[in-house]
């Protein structure tokens, strides 16, 4: 009767496991952002590929978004914030957490060069000290608002 009940309980463990398991997966490949809009010469290096972006397309942590002349693309984060990239500009989303229910955030964009609009999101609301936006001569900390940026 003992064996009976180990039997039973072994294969509804086994299933419980790879429940959290394909969730961990899921989560860890869902995307920072995704693209709402792209014109022009738009790309995303991502692990050494150069990928041509279109509405809809992902926008993941460590990815380089890099703009023509001519190109300009806009992205929305998971928490609604928002950045429209004019041309001929480069920046790299660093880091984006966004588990309201851990109360886990972290928003981390760099601007190489170039010219960006950021509207906030809730994250910027929930935990404003979570939320960086870095060139290379000075760091914004962003406290839920809008504001232009050129790096050059």
């Amino acid at each position: 009767m003992r064996i009976t009940r180990l039997l039973v309980r072994a294969p509804l463990a086994l299933l419980a496991l790879g429940l959290v398991l394909c969730a961990s997966v899921t989560w860890a490949e869902t995307p920072a952002a995704n693209f709402r809009s792209v014109s022009g010469a738009v790309t995303v290096e991502r692990t050494g590929s150069l990928i041509r972006p279109a509405p809809g397309d992902p926008l993941q942590v460590g990815d380089i978004l890099r703009t023509g002349p001519d190109g300009k693309a806009g992205v929305s984060f998971q928490d609604g914030s928002r950045i429209a990239v004019g041309p001929d500009s480069e920046l790299t989303v660093q880091s984006y957490r966004f588990v309201p229910l851990e109360k886990d955030y972290d928003f981390d964009v760099y601007m190489q060069r170039g010219e960006a609009a950021y509207s906030s999101g809730r994250l910027a609301k929930l935990a404003p000290e979570a939320v960086r936006f870095r060139t290379p001569q000075a760091a914004v900390g962003v406290r839920g608002t809008r504001f232009l940026i050129r790096a050059e």
